[in-house]
């Protein structure tokens, strides 16, 4: 299931007329639509995926923000981050050439989920129990627990693990590296909110016609601090949502300094006081903290 599950799903419909697709997903639908997950930002290749081979282009238009290009800012002096005049900062001037999009993950997965049913997906609202991965022109087996009660075995030509940070194939066949030294050094952890309620205002007021054609609040803007960055983006839905959350390397930033919320505000207070404001200005919907959240694979295609 999820962003993953249900672009495979709506792309292999879309190239291979008469195929049987089954999703298996644990989440019921109204879970689906209320998730928080990183990765509400696309990129120029990610946009055309969505729009072009899924052929989503009004959709996106009508159910998602516009993504005004990418902004960076760094602290003139990081003890003095009162408001984002205190930072050297780099705006997108215009739009990018290739539209892209700011997205509500949950409004996002739940409309492709509906989409796919309507074409003819089974999902199924259970939890994959085991599988079974043969050879040559053998069928794959997957055994499925379904919510409540019961088990059902689908038989399938191909198995697509599209279940995230859980990658159950990766387990199964001892796929995975969580190393640094596997990463390149990477040893990174993340931390993020959802702030609904949000004084726009805080940041900028509208249009900034010295610097930009466009809208300094609806780029991806990302914030720089020592051993850590964070993102800041907005959400589309009525109540001004946004979305920030930090990036930040182990080996410069305790994450034991932000695995609570409280802890992690005063980070955001300490570190970006501009930010702070932001999310101070508004409601705070959910906290997540990831200690580890990248890995490799030993085989890949």
């Amino acid at each position: 299931g999820g962003y993953a599950g249900n672009v495979q799903a709506r792309h292999l419909l879309r190239k291979i007329p008469g195929i049987r697709i089954a999703v298996i997903d644990p989440r019921s639908d109204s879970k689906v639509a209320s998730i928080h997950k990183i990765g509400e930002s696309t990129v120029e290749i990610g946009a055309i995926f969505l729009t072009k081979e899924l052929g989503l282009i009004d959709y996106m238009i009508e159910n998602h923000l516009p993504k005004c290009g990418l902004a960076f800012h760094w602290p003139r002096d990081p003890a003095r981050t009162d408001t984002i005049d205190d930072y050297f900062s780099i705006w997108p001037p215009r739009f990018p050439k290739v539209g892209t999009f700011q997205v509500h993950r949950g409004k996002l997965e739940r409309d492709l989920q509906q989409m796919n049913r309507d074409d003819g997906v089974t999902f199924l609202q259970g939890k994959v129990k085991d599988f079974e991965l043969n050879a040559g022109d053998e069928q794959n087996n997957v055994e499925v627990k379904l919510n409540g009660e019961g088990r059902v075995t689908l038989s399938a030509d191909h198995l697509v693990d599209a279940a995230s940070r859980a990658f159950l194939t990766g387990k199964k066949t001892d796929n995975i590296l969580t190393d640094p030294s596997d990463m390149y050094g990477l040893d990174t952890g993340a931390v993020w909110v959802r702030v609904k309620g949000v004084d726009r205002t805080a940041f900028r007021d509208g249009a900034d016609p010295l610097k930009s054609a466009t809208s300094h609040y609806y780029s991806t803007n990302h914030w720089f601090g020592h051993g850590h960055w964070f993102w800041m983006i907005p959400i589309c839905d009525d109540s001004m949502t946004i979305s920030i959350g930090a990036m930040f390397h182990h080996s410069e930033v305790n994450g034991d300094d932000l695995n609570r919320k409280e802890k992690f505000l005063d980070f955001v207070r300490a570190n970006h006081k501009a930010l702070y404001d932001i999310i101070d200005s508004g409601e705070i919907e959910d906290f997540v903290y990831w200690k580890k959240p990248s890995h490799l694979c030993k085989e890949m295609f």
